[in-house]
């Protein structure tokens, strides 16, 4: 039996009862308190006894993760609202898709694995090239080709359609 498990048992009798106030489970709470807590007790403060028995009782050990955020962050992506996360809110699931996804996001993180985990390969993505048909002018083209070829271009330049401008009202 654990040390936090024998305090929250004595722990009724022990506020109740001055006469079970005892040195022996003053120093089993102290030894519980700082297990639970990480700080040392006061010795000889009989309300602090007592405020420790409380919070041992209070104490539930919590979920631990893998990854911690920096206390006040908010760590989120743009366009995946779902993924944006708080130290209270963070998941392994999540925490690794930021170190595979989003590694200069690893700033904002106190703890993550210094290992990262594997990344499955994405499927092969096969490019299609385009041909694009471009027409050149010859590069031995007699001065009135180059001309033609520049009359056609402003005759296609004409024919798009003019942008519409709004009138601003006066005041």
């Amino acid at each position: 039996m654990s040390v936090v498990q024998e305090v929250r048992e004595f722990a009724r009798d022990y506020i109740n009862i001055p006469m079970q106030r005892t040195p022996a489970r003053n120093a089993k709470i102290r030894e519980a308190y700082k297990l639970v807590t990480g700080r040392k007790l006061n010795r000889g403060c009989s309300t602090c006894l007592i405020e420790a028995v409380i919070k041992i009782l209070n104490f539930e050990p919590m979920a631990t993760s893998k990854y911690e955020i920096r206390k006040g962050a908010v760590v989120q992506v743009f366009g995946h609202p779902e993924m944006a996360v708080t130290n209270n809110t963070i998941t392994d699931e999540k925490g690794d898709w930021y170190v595979r996804n989003h590694p200069e996001k690893l700033v904002y993180f106190v703890r993550y694995p210094k290992t990262v985990p594997p990344v499955a390969p994405p499927p092969e993505v096969k490019e299609v090239v385009k041909e694009e048909v471009k027409k050149e002018v010859p590069v031995e083209a007699t001065p009135l080709q180059v001309l033609g070829e520049m009359q056609k271009a402003q005759e296609v330049v004409k024919e798009a359609p003019k942008r519409k401008r709004s009138v601003k009202p006066k005041k």
